[in-house]
């Protein structure tokens, strides 16, 4: 059944443009609304209690951050707890001595055209932006004590003793999850990412890091647009980043991520018709860079791989 979903997923990409994807997301979402009844019917109710007792079972090891990529409207109307209840006990299970972190992307929805988007805009203001990963990020985001990294496009928020690390340079990288971004200092810390409601290969950006670790040296084609974008920082100061958007020659084909890891370092589990999945941000870095010299990446396999050897710790 999941490698059907998979291949049904890469065919939508394939044969619909990002509006209609969109459309078909926003359906999906209104049937959960219209029809809670068949959908509890097939697959039964959970408490906050008992989907936090499913990721503790999945994280085992010790860790320092605890990475969160999540679908929200997936959970329902399976979920019998509220948002607010989902964000205080994620942060629990970090507890005062680990950092949480979620995604606070802004890609330009509904085109999710960043270039086109920050070319009307022109500006990125780090409080004020609101983020286009779901609800539960943008509840986590206004959490009082919550940092987010200055980034256009691709800004983390963080709440713990790492999150200043986490979300201080990343103004300073000319990439989105490279150098300097909070994607490499997850690779170099000990941490746990986690998805709610949402498949990993739909989501795990962590993998895509590895394209800005390798710059030219990745070994799919691309092409690069920039954009200058004004972005203003908790202080309200302003600064000019130059935006630069690669568009690659292959689509994404994340599942190859399962040839390459173990079931043990990437976990996958559905309760009550919810997906979650659970990995390291190290062992997936470290495993697509040893892949990508031999031509196979997050975007599935290239015919003719360079030699990319690039060490992002």
């Amino acid at each position: 059944m999941e490698f059907i979903r998979k291949r049904l997923y890469y065919a939508a990409r394939r044969c619909f443009h990002q509006e209609g994807r969109a459309t078909i997301k926003r359906w999906m979402a209104l049937s959960r609304k219209k029809l809670p009844r068949a959908y509890t019917a097939v697959y039964g109710q959970f408490s906050i209690d008992e989907l936090m007792l499913q990721f503790r079972e999945m994280i085992q090891e010790d860790f320092e951050i605890l990475m969160v990529h999540s679908a929200y409207d997936r959970l329902l109307p399976m979920y019998k707890g509220s948002l607010a209840e989902l964000v205080s006990e994620l942060m629990a299970l970090c507890g005062p001595n680990r950092t949480l972190a979620m995604p606070a992307f802004v890609l330009g929805a509904p085109e999710y055209d960043p270039i086109q988007y920050y070319r009307r805009v022109r500006s990125f203001d780090v409080k004020r932006c609101i983020s286009e990963m779901g609800l539960l990020t943008e509840v986590f985001r206004r959490k009082p004590g919550v940092k987010r990294s200055l980034h256009p496009t691709h800004s983390v928020c963080a709440l713990g003793p790492l999150a200043e690390e986490l979300t201080a340079t990343h103004h300073l990288s000319k990439t989105r999850l490279g150098k300097h971004s909070p994607f490499e200092v997850m690779a170099r810390r000990k941490t746990v990412v986690i998805g709610i409601g949402v498949e990993y290969y739909r989501s795990l950006t962590q993998a895509k890091s590895v394209e800005d670790f390798l710059d030219d040296a990745f070994p799919v084609p691309s092409t690069k647009e920039s954009v200058d974008v004004q972005m203003i920082d908790a202080q309200g100061a302003g600064s000019v980043y130059t935006l630069t958007v690669r568009t690659f020659a292959q689509p994404t084909q994340g599942s190859i991520l399962r040839t390459l890891l173990s079931p043990e370092e990437l976990m996958e589990r559905k309760f009550h018709g919810v997906p979650l999945w659970k990995t390291s941000a190290n062992r997936v870095t470290e495993c697509l860079l040893e892949a990508a010299p031999k031509g196979i990446t997050f975007y599935g396999k290239v015919r003719d791989p360079l030699s990319p050897g690039v060490d992002p710790s």
